[in-house]
């Protein structure tokens, strides 16, 4: 049960971070963390290509990827709905500013980000073999070395 607890940790703290370099914008010239991100891309994919995934597994990650990018759509859309200051007059009146339901609300935000990206990833692990759990997961530790 520990190493369970310890094998997705890591294999979270992974996902999060190959979701983090999908997310982004296309690289400026030097930009160092824009190439870091890709960087991490290529590595996620080359660990994915060593796992020697079955078709059958292959296909389950498409539509896991499928499934998330129509959700991210989704969200980004009502993100977008909100942006700018319109959002921000619920958060202001005549007393001033309510910083504690600012907070409360960007903290709700980054928990529902945080809870759609672990979800993505218990997919995506659930979609493995024990045995290909723990080839990447080794592997994972490998290239964060």
């Amino acid at each position: 049960m520990k190493t369970l607890k310890v094998l997705t940790i890591v294999a979270i703290t992974g996902l999060i971070g190959a979701t983090a370099v999908h997310a982004g914008p296309a690289c400026k010239e030097n930009d160092k963390m824009c190439e870091k991100r890709k960087d991490n891309r290529a590595d996620m994919k080359e660990i994915f290509q060593q796992l020697e995934l079955t078709t059958e597994q292959q296909s389950a990650m498409k539509e896991n990827r499928k499934e998330m990018r129509s959700l991210m759509k989704e969200k980004r859309a009502q993100r977008q709905a909100k942006r700018g200051m319109s959002d921000m007059s619920k958060f202001v009146s005549a007393n001033g500013f309510d910083k504690e339901a600012f907070i409360a609300e960007a903290t709700q935000k980054a928990e529902s980000k945080i809870e759609m990206q672990a979800a993505r990833f218990e997919k995506t692990m659930n979609i493995l073999t024990p045995e290909q759990r723990v080839k990447f997961v080794t592997l994972l530790q490998e290239k964060q070395k």
